[in-house]
Formats: structure tokens, sequence, C-alpha cells
């Protein structure tokens, strides 16, 4: 019960951390599944664990102001697999530059690749991450083992 009690509290903590950096998870997740919803794929759920992920991932691509996929953490399976999500497939966009959700969707959903990853019906949760220093966008995608 404890475990599930701070579960929520750090889950909570991301979300409040996120939109107080410019940010809102929330919404991110309504555009994700709104391009979800047009193709046909199933609804993704936010993630605590992919969540701090992704906001590691963004403050450390913004404290070095370069994108990259891999940090001193790893590649992105290792980082979420360090946050305690056992994984069977996982996807990453990053971003850097846009000032909100809609704009960084939008680059997103015009690049081939990225796109994939928001449609891909394997995943199932999704984690955000953003730091304004730079704007820097993570989204994180996975599905459980």
């Amino acid at each position: 019960m404890l475990s599930i009690k701070y579960s929520v509290v750090l889950f909570i903590t991301a979300i409040l951390f996120n939109i107080a950096n410019g940010a809102n998870p929330n919404y991110m997740l309504q555009l994700v599944n709104a391009e979800r919803k047009k193709n046909n794929s199933p609804a993704l759920t936010l993630d605590s664990r992919l969540t701090r992920a992704a906001q590691n991932h963004a403050n450390y691509m913004a404290s070095i102001q370069k994108l990259t996929h891999d940090d001193k953490s790893g590649n992105i399976g290792d980082r979420i697999k360090a946050q305690g999500y056992s994984w069977s497939v996982v996807g990453e966009n990053i971003a850097f530059g846009q000032k909100n959700e809609d704009e960084a969707m939008k680059s997103w959903m015009n690049s081939p690749p990225h796109k994939a990853n928001i449609l891909d019906k394997r995943f199932k949760h999704l984690g955000v991450g953003y730091s304004s220093n730079g704007n820097y966008w993570t989204q994180n995608f996975a599905a459980p083992i």
C-alpha cells in the first residue's frame, strides 16, 4: 500500500514539475491520443515511470544544449528500465525549440519516423518530459512485458 501511495505522489510531482516548467503531460497525452484515434490506434495512458525517464532526459539534453537519444544513463531502454518499467517495446521522440505542446506535436507529425512512434499500435503507455531551458521535449513510448 505504501508503495502505491509513493508512486502516486511521484507521478503527481512529475506532472506538477512539467506544468510548472511550461508543459502539461495531460494535454500532450490528449494530442497524442487524438492523432491515434484518427488512425484507429488504441489510446495511451500516462505512466509515471516513463514520465520520470522522459523528464530526466529532457533535463539532460537542456544541460548539454544538444538533442540526443543517449545520455549518461544509457539509451532509452536503459533509462526506462532504471525507472522500474519492464518493457517489451520502446520508442522515443525528442525535439528542440518548440514553445508548446501543439508546436512539438506538429513537428513530430510532420516527420515520418516520429509520427510512426505516435501511431504505433504496440505502445500502451506514454511519458512526457520538457525543459524550458531551450525548450527540449521528450516523449517516451512503451509497452510492458
